[in-house]
């Protein structure tokens, strides 16, 4: 399978979180907080909404450890933590801040990424980040960033999570 462009990835992403963005308007701050409503766990919507951002901060991490010539922090933390834990860590993190503060969060996480997948250059995004690194910068960023669906497609992995709460708080 061939990697994306760097521009396919940044499209997929903002259609991902405009995805997301677009349900979480729709819910009031009460239905937002409301625990053990999405993926038949503990999570909130507001704890998903800030799942989906503490990944697009392990991607910004790792293109920040690569230009220095480190292996990304995420990829030693799912070796040593696991991704269980990971998620659990990063969501203790959120949970620290308001409602308010994950959409904002969330909205410039996004933002930043983006800018930043789009300012790597062709060589940069196809060759690998380290010179241990087997895949390209485009490759690995898409696992981080990834679901069921493929590369960069983490949003559409809780998508239906999130509209199936949505339409029964609407009911």
């Amino acid at each position: 399978m061939a990697t994306l462009s760097a521009d396919q990835a940044s499209a997929i992403l903002d259609e991902g979180h405009l995805a997301i963005r677009g349900i979480v308007d729709r819910l009031t701050t009460a239905r937002l907080e409301q625990p053990r409503t999405i993926g038949g766990g503990d999570w909130s919507a507001r704890d998903l909404l800030g799942h989906l951002t503490s990944w697009e901060v392990h991607a910004l991490e790792a293109l920040e450890a690569w230009r220095a010539g480190r292996t990304a922090p995420v990829l030693r933390d799912l070796r040593t933590l696991g991704l269980t834990t990971l998620n659990a860590r990063t969501a203790e993190t959120d949970r620290r801040r308001t409602t308010a503060e994950v959409i904002a969060r969330s909205d410039e996480i996004h933002r930043r990424l983006v800018d930043a997948i789009r300012a790597l250059d062709e060589t940069a995004w196809s060759e690998p980040p380290t010179p241990r690194s087997r895949r390209s910068t485009g490759a690995i960023l898409g696992s981080i960033l990834g679901g069921p669906g493929g590369s960069f497609r983490h949003a559409w992995a809780h998508l239906p999570d999130l509209e199936r709460y949505s339409t029964s708080a609407a009911g």
